[in-house]
């Protein structure tokens, strides 16, 4: 049985100090033409890499704030149990906001983990909202311009598993026929050579295994790419040293 989460109330939250609502904090003071309050806040899922959060929060005025919130599974109910601490606020009070929303979820574990996640999609809608409220770029809040673009790279993949070869090949085709200059790969993947998954150590086999897909890769297209290799922060310390050992002659972006 599907169940309201807006409904659902925290009264430890509502009896001590964490309400930082307007009321409460007293920030209710007209801003003139400015003056605008949530009306609602909604999401809705987009499956792509990933099934992605678009958080979407709606006024009064019209005007709509568009953020986008890390997958993970609970994230569009954790929005709906935030939605009753927003409406009626004042979205140009992003800093009060973010800080009350902690406080109200935090029997829902609101200092790590999934709300947080939630919570971040809600607070780049009202970034995205107070851009557009005060018609000027979501970025000139928060510091002003630091470039005209953004330089994207391409997480890449291979279906024919994580070899040398097959890896080459396809960091050849992103860079050739998608025109990307910048481009990643996991080198957290099965190598043959693993004895306990549960063990964070590296034994020989598997750093040569990736340092072989690090040498394919970097000299098929190095000259013309910058390219990365994430770990997923899988492996022990002294590991990844030796890991990073092995890779540092080929010319590695990051890892």
């Amino acid at each position: 049985m599907s169940r309201d989460y807006r409904s659902l109330r925290d009264p430890n939250a509502e009896y001590t100090t964490r309400d930082l609502s307007a009321g409460a904090m007293g920030a209710t003071a007209s801003r003139g033409p400015r003056d605008v309050e949530i009306t609602d806040v909604q999401t809705t899922m987009v499956d792509g890499n990933f099934p992605w959060t678009l958080v979407r929060v709606y006024t009064d005025s019209g005007v709509v704030g568009t953020g986008e919130a890390y997958w993970g599974a609970g994230v569009p109910e954790l929005v709906g149990r935030m939605t009753p601490f927003l409406v009626g606020e004042n979205p140009l009070d992003i800093d009060r906001l973010y800080e009350h929303l902690l406080q109200r979820m935090s029997g829902e574990g609101s200092v790590e983990g999934v709300t947080v996640t939630a919570i971040s999609g809600v607070e780049i809608a009202l970034h995205d909202l107070a851009g557009k409220l005060l018609e000027v770029p979501a970025y000139q809040l928060l510091g002003g311009k630091y470039r005209d673009e953004v330089r994207v790279y391409c997480d890449c993949h291979t279906e024919q598993g994580a070899t040398a070869t097959a890896c080459a090949d396809e960091a050849e085709r992103v860079v050739d026929e998608l025109g990307y200059d910048a481009l990643k790969f996991d080198l957290d993947v099965p190598s043959g050579h693993e004895i306990d998954r549960a063990n964070r150590h590296l034994r020989p086999g598997e750093i040569r295994h990736k340092a072989e897909i690090v040498e394919a890769v970097t000299e098929r297209v190095g000259s013309r790419a910058d390219v990365a290799f994430d770990c997923h922060w899988s492996y022990a310390a002294g590991s990844a040293k030796r890991l990073a050992n092995a890779v540092e002659p080929h010319d590695v972006w990051w890892l």
